[in-house]
């Protein structure tokens, strides 16, 4: 048994690499998660480490123990972009180690305790709808995966405003003819009646918790343990909230499980009506994440990535020119210099420029611009190519340049090379330090662009008005965003 946590350099040896400790993340009840680095390639990990607390009994410690490998050997298997990525798991110094993508942001329960208010109910609903597809996700598994567990504390708050699930500790696979779940566990208040020991548990019990999930983002207080909310109980904590919302919740927090929606994908139906532009579902799947092969998992001394990166180069301005109707877009050469990062179109991380797979989310990536003289401007991720592309007019003290959003989502802010960040539209040579390094994104949703301050700290002008942050704007054409020294004008192409 280990008796203190492992300090910063310690280099962990795994199965498939050996990983450097930075630092101390967080410690639970039965566990500690450190922030490391995986030395092939520098890759940022989270390392879970299995640490009960001293005198934990014995039967204790086993029944824990396959709890730690249960949810490392799950995740192993799950690939979905908005599902924690994992590496491996393994053993060091006879004790369980697990590997898992480091996720960068703060829980929704946190992000309440901070602002002290419930949350904005176009955001919570947007939360909402991916968390529900991440359901149907696990649902659809075979055997199906019931979550049982789904509450703010266990879903990450990305700065683009996606969100992660990252805790399976409890999760489990439904089991056929089965009258009730070997163990009764979940979280008091979330859990829905059958979960606590009076049945098995299945895809209508994560129903009830993604509805206890909303109440608490919509309210700002836990939900009342085996309790339906009542009819007007909602606004009145949030006069905001639409009665269509609150029935949506009311029906997937009915104690009569069959009297709930029948599965994730008809909730998501009904949370997507309630927001006035629906989100549209993505086109492709995700792909298994790029593991390490035989070369690069052999032991190497410690390199700062900073270190092995190449500067990027900074996109040349282009002149400001329209093309003629029904002519083909392109981007021209001098736009995609050697070197430039590979930014993946489902997650926007900026990867190795002749990297095959995204680090983050391991999708496919877009042959490298070197491969040839001309790259068509590919459509918009989840966009019909019938639709009008949208571009921006970006002014600066240096000059005015066209930049054409062929790159979905596409952020807005200054480049960090020491953490991999290259930002589609990089502000770092045209502003005086205004612009944060993650300052704001623009997504398409329908037919529509649509703008978000991710919560950057100067803040951004739509129209001479500042933003509130995590509050997507629809724009329109000839929309003015001001970010510092830089203006951007929106347009129709």
């Amino acid at each position: 048994m280990l008796d203190q946590l492992l300090q910063a350099t310690t280099v962990v040896e795994g199965r498939q690499a050996r990983y450097e400790v930075l630092t101390t993340v967080g410690r639970g009840g039965m566990g500690v998660v450190y922030r490391a680095r995986r030395l092939p390639d520098g890759l940022i990990v989270a390392l879970k480490e299995m640490r009960p607390p001293e005198n934990t009994p014995a039967d204790e410690i086993a029944e824990r123990g396959l709890l730690f490998r249960q949810e490392a050997e799950l995740l192993l298997s799950l690939h979905h972009p908005n599902i924690v990525g994992a590496h491996e798991i393994f053993e060091w110094r006879g004790e369980p180690y697990f590997i898992m993508e480091f996720v960068n942001g703060p829980t929704l329960e946190k992000r309440l305790r901070e602002t002290n208010a419930p949350a904005f109910e176009q955001d919570a609903l947007t939360w909402g709808v991916y968390m529900a597809r991440v359901l149907a996700y696990l649902h659809t598994r075979q055997p199906p995966i019931i979550y049982r567990d789904l509450k703010p504390e266990n879903v990450i708050l990305l700065p683009d405003g996606m969100i992660k699930f990252i805790d399976f500790g409890v999760a489990r696979t439904y089991k056929v003819r089965k009258a009730k779940d070997t163990v009764a566990i979940g979280t008091y208040g979330y859990a829905p009646p059958e979960q606590y020991g009076k049945g098995q548990t299945d895809a209508r019990s994560d129903i009830y918790t993604l509805g206890a999930t909303l109440y608490h983002l919509l309210t700002n207080l836990g939900p009342v343990p085996l309790r339906t909310p009542e009819v007007g109980s909602i606004q009145q904590h949030n006069p905001s909230v639409k009665p269509q919302t609150e029935q949506v919740i009311i029906r997937a927090m009915q104690q009569d499980r069959d009297k709930r929606f029948a599965n994730a994908v008809e909730m998501e139906q009904a949370i997507n009506a309630c927001l006035p532009i629906p989100i549209p579902a993505a086109v492709t799947a995700p792909e298994a994440p790029a593991t390490l092969d035989a070369t690069q998992r052999t032991s190497s001394p410690v390199v700062p990535p900073k270190a092995r990166r190449a500067s990027p180069q900074q996109p040349a301005q282009t002149p400001i020119t329209r093309p003629a109707a029904g002519s083909a877009r392109t981007i021209p050469p001098a736009t995609i210099p050697a070197g430039t990062p590979v930014f993946c179109p489902n997650c926007g991380r900026g990867n190795k420029p002749n990297a095959r797979f995204c680090a983050a989310c391991g999708t496919n990536l877009p042959a490298p611009a070197s491969v040839a003289p001309q790259v068509p401007a590919p459509a918009p991720r989840i966009v019909a190519q019938t639709l009008p592309q949208g571009r921006f007019v970006v002014t600066t003290p240096r000059g005015a340049w066209e930049f054409p959003l062929v790159t979905l989502p596409s952020r807005i802010g200054r480049r960090d090379p020491s953490q991999s960040h290259y930002p589609e539209l990089d502000l770092a040579d045209y502003d005086r330090g205004h612009a944060s390094r993650r300052h704001a994104v623009i997504e398409r949703r329908g037919a529509q662009y649509v703008l978000t301050d991710v919560g950057s700290v100067n803040g951004t002008l739509l129209n001479g008005v500042r933003m509130a942050p995590h509050r997507p704007q629809p724009l329109k054409s000839g929309d003015r965003v001001r970010i510092g020294d830089v203006e951007i004008r929106f347009e129709w192409a």
